[in-house]
């Protein structure tokens, strides 16, 4: 085993050492579960509570998204772990819980507000009555802050999300297509379909699968606040959602039937998967992945920019890795059998965008259209809060789009800051990851004012548009060589890169370094002073 490899492992015994110390001398304690993860459960305890116009259930959110604010601040400041990536992710998903929990409870009422398209079966009687019931106590609820779902809804352009999710709450009858669904989730030609957009449902069970949609479907697929740049429903399904129907024909999903799903989340999932080994071995070879400092030699040339293209690609590969995981395991592997229409094929479109996007549309086209998109709602949300009911400036005028932008973009820095900060070796929250995002508005801004000066002048048209193309894609190289160094020195710093992301290794199998990497203790018993701070400690292999 080389020095390098040493050198990767004696780090990792440096964060045990550290985290033992930490605990055993009380300055901070593991993460255990539930004491810890008592935030996601509240949100949802609340969410699950039956229709109701009592005004005291509408004003106890706000007590509750305090309660909710303390737990995720208390774990922030007192949790850590001997794992990078689950010290990495106690700050992450706790500033989400916090920024999810104010998305919709706070910001946005989802108990009287959010409806999901679903497929149910003709309505009879006993049925039309339950939901009118339900329709009519949200609608008198909607009287007490004043709100309504155009609130909501206005969020996104027309231009972004269609006209289907400002549709009509109405029954049409409709015969499933199998083209769309595959032969799996087929119906019979005898068994008439219903879509129709669903409120808060008054039975339990149905409530149940309905909040835990929401809560974990932050992309907002099938629902009224569906993310700009993903597909709205299928045409069968939109036509009856739509009154009336889009002007221009639906462009078609990506993925018509669950053996196209398969083929092509399954091609990237290997790619990834060898990519990934490829990486975990070069980056093997360079101290700066294993927390050495950017000082520390590399045996590569042009160390900044060799590291940051790496940094960039390894995290694309882990996050991609990741995300394949549902299509494939939810979609594919569970299918329509067990999961019914959350199985639909046309709910698992792909995480990221084209990379034409950067090439027309520059560093917004790389936040915006590129990049996952699987915290934009909240973000957005966040940004229309303070730039259009605080600050009430136009979203089109320049100050609300600056606004909007800005707020985005801080809510991604800190984020990232409380990642950072909850790791075990020393970082840089603020002036690393945070400030890289805060920085990005500015480029974004400035690239849009060089283009407006450059159409007021009128040498916009004069260039021909490949070679608009290149200037952008251009100002994205040079912009994130400049910026990028921030939050990649930061991943660096809390070690994020030791993490392995197979389970088994080609090159180091090859290599004689040993063929199974995953090892260790995943899950401890953690035994508190109080029974009911003892629970499951999460080590990460």
């Amino acid at each position: 085993m080389d020095e390098s490899t040493l050198s990767s492992e004696k780090v990792l015994d440096q964060i045990h050492t550290k985290y033992n110390d930490l605990v055993l001398g009380g300055t901070h304690q593991p993460f255990v579960w539930p004491h810890r993860a008592l935030g996601p459960y509240l949100l949802i305890f609340y969410l699950l509570l039956p229709p109701t116009q009592s005004r005291a259930v509408h004003l106890a959110r706000y007590p509750l998204f305090a309660l909710i604010c303390y737990l995720s601040i208390t774990a922030i400041r007192d949790c850590r772990s001997s794992s990078v990536t689950v010290g990495y992710g106690i700050g992450l998903l706790n500033a989400w819980t916090i920024l999810w929990s104010a998305t919709l409870i706070i910001l946005n009422d989802a108990r009287r507000d959010y409806r999901r398209i679903e497929r149910q079966e003709r309505e009879d009687a006993a049925a039309a009555d339950e939901r009118d019931f339900v329709e009519n106590i949200q609608g008198e609820t909607s009287a007490l802050d004043g709100s309504t779902t155009d609130g909501l809804k206005s969020l996104h352009p027309v231009a972004e999300i269609p006209q289907t999710f400002a549709g009509k709450d109405e029954s049409v009858s409709l015969i499933e297509s199998p083209e769309v669904f595959g032969p799996q989730d087929a119906i019979p030609s005898d068994s008439l379909q219903t879509y129709v957009w669903q409120s808060l449902p008054a039975t339990f069970v149905h409530r149940l699968d309905f909040i835990m949609d929401l809560v974990t479907n932050f992309r907002g697929l099938r629902w009224t606040h569906q993310v700009p740049g993903t597909l709205p429903p299928p045409a069968h399904i939109w036509d009856v959602l739509t009154d009336p129907s889009p002007p221009q024909p639906l462009p078609p999903h990506k993925y018509p039937t669950y053996r196209s799903l398969f083929i092509s989340n399954f091609q990237r999932f290997i790619f990834c998967s060898l990519t990934l080994d490829v990486f975990k071995f070069v980056t093997s070879l360079d101290p700066y992945f294993f927390a050495q400092g950017t000082s520390s030699p590399s045996p590569f040339p042009a160390p900044r920019t060799t590291r940051l293209v790496i940094s960039v690609l390894f995290a694309y590969c882990s996050l991609l890795n990741i995300f394949l995981l549902a299509p494939l395991g939810l979609a594919c592997v569970l299918g329509p059998r067990v999961l019914g229409p959350h199985a639909s094929t046309w709910l698992y479109p792909p995480y990221f965008g084209p990379l034409s996007q950067i090439a027309e549309k520059g560093l917004a086209g790389l936040w915006g259209g590129w990049w996952h998109q699987l915290f934009r709602y909240a973000f957005e949300t966040a940004g229309e809060f303070i730039g259009g009911r605080c600050l009430r400036l136009p979203k089109k005028s320049v100050p609300g789009s600056v606004v909007r932008v800005t707020a985005a973009f801080v809510c991604s820095g800190i984020l990232h800051a409380c990642a950072s900060y909850t790791s075990i070796l020393p970082s840089h929250p603020i002036k690393g990851s945070f400030l890289f995002f805060a920085l990005q508005p500015v480029g974004i801004v400035g690239q849009r004012a060089l283009s407006i000066w450059l159409k007021k002048e009128g040498y916009r048209e004069a260039i021909p548009p490949w070679m608009r193309g290149v200037g952008n894609v251009v100002f994205v190289l040079v912009w994130c060589w400049l910026t990028g160094p921030l939050i990649a020195d930061d991943f660096a710093a809390v070690g994020i890169w030791l993490y392995e992301p197979l389970p088994i290794s080609l090159i180091r199998g090859f290599r004689g370094e040993g063929w199974w990497r995953w090892g260790g203790e995943w899950v401890s018993w953690y035994s508190g002073n109080r029974w009911w701070r003892s629970g499951l400690v999460f080590l990460g292999g």
